[in-house]
């Protein structure tokens, strides 16, 4: 008796065991098809070489890099970490903008609450602080139930980013 092969299926069954072998899994004649993990290999570490330090740090997702500017950094997964510095804070010479608005039953509150939102925006710009702050108030609006408030305050950040 004569067999026959078709060439598709030996093709496809090749392709199979090559591609199984390349990934880490046993060989089809193996006691059992076993896949490796390959996610150690795409994780990452840096570290960068400060002046009197190092920083570091480390993802799982393999997303790292470093730079120099600034005095040096390391991020990791979105997240960057200057080397610490002996540079001190200076208020920058870039001014920036935000606006702050408020409610309250009366327009001196809302003006207030108006200030601090204005406030918290242009923190959340300066992580070192908030300098040379200039706040203007807008139109206070009003109504028998509220009063609605807005609040410019032009500012400039402490820095650089990496300054104590």
């Amino acid at each position: 008796m004569r067999m026959q092969f078709d060439v598709r299926l030996v093709c496809a069954a090749f392709l199979v065991a090559t591609t199984l072998s390349a990934c880490g899994a046993e060989s089809p004649g193996g006691d059992g098809l076993t896949l490796e993990s390959r996610e150690a290999e795409l994780s990452c570490q840096v570290t960068q070489q400060c002046t009197n330090t190092t920083v570091s740090c480390g993802s799982a997702s393999g997303v790292c890099t470093s730079g120099v500017d600034n005095g040096g950094w390391v991020e990791c997964d979105g997240t960057r970490t200057y080397c610490p510095s002996v540079t001190a804070c200076t208020c920058q010479p870039e001014r920036r903008v935000v606006a702050g608005y408020g409610v309250h039953p009366r327009c001196a509150g809302a003006y207030l609450s108006a200030s601090r939102d204005a406030r918290e925006n242009a923190a959340a710009q300066c992580p070192r602080g908030v300098c040379n702050a200039v706040e203007e108030r807008g139109e206070c609006f009003a109504t028998p139930e509220e009063a609605n408030a807005d609040v410019t305050l032009t500012f400039s950040c402490m820095g650089p980013p990496n300054c104590q």
